[in-house]
């Protein structure tokens, strides 16, 4: 009777959790989608270099990567999960760059670290593309893990991970 009830309390933990994580990535799908309408708006109309500096703290081409705990890293795997989703519900073009800074208002707001990373890549045939990415730890929110792919050209970074210069004291 003992190993059945505990065979019962495991089963409805599992199923509890799992309702709890799926409605966590649904909750931020509706937020996502307005973000991305932002986004491309933003990118449609204004020009990049006065995005760029509401991207976070320019790392110039420096690929770094913000360590996190295992709790920010879920949080913003379901907030990755959520853009994905959204963006390939939206009537407008969702691209990678309009994911990635959608990605960066969310992840700014919850606090969360993350790298925005801007990459360029020129194919055998001569045809010259762009891409843009997100990550937090070792996970690639959105854009996928492009590092090997593309020659990172810009990097912007949340500036809660930004330490204030101070002078250096020798000893």
């Amino acid at each position: 009777m003992r190993y059945t009830d505990n065979l019962l309390a495991t089963l409805f933990n599992k199923i509890r959790a799992r309702r709890h994580k799926s409605l966590n990535r649904i909750m931020w799908i509706p937020v996502a989608f307005v973000l991305l309408g932002f986004a491309r708006a933003a990118l449609l109309t204004i020009p990049f270099k006065r995005i760029a500096p509401l991207l976070g703290h320019d790392m110039q081409s420096a690929a770094v990567v913000p360590l996190a705990c295992q709790k920010e890293i879920s949080r913003a795997t379901h907030i990755g999960h959520a853009i994905r989703k959204a963006a390939k519900y939206t009537p407008w073009e969702s691209k990678c760059l309009a994911q990635a800074i959608a990605a960066r208002i969310l992840l700014g707001a919850n606090n969360l670290p993350y790298a925005l990373f801007l990459g360029v890549n020129t194919r055998r045939d001569g045809v010259f593309t762009a891409h843009a990415w997100v990550c937090i730890g070792p996970e690639a929110l959105v854009g996928g893990q492009a590092f090997s792919e593309y020659t990172v050209v810009g990097t912007f970074i949340s500036t809660k991970l930004v330490l204030p210069l101070q002078p250096m004291k020798y000893l």
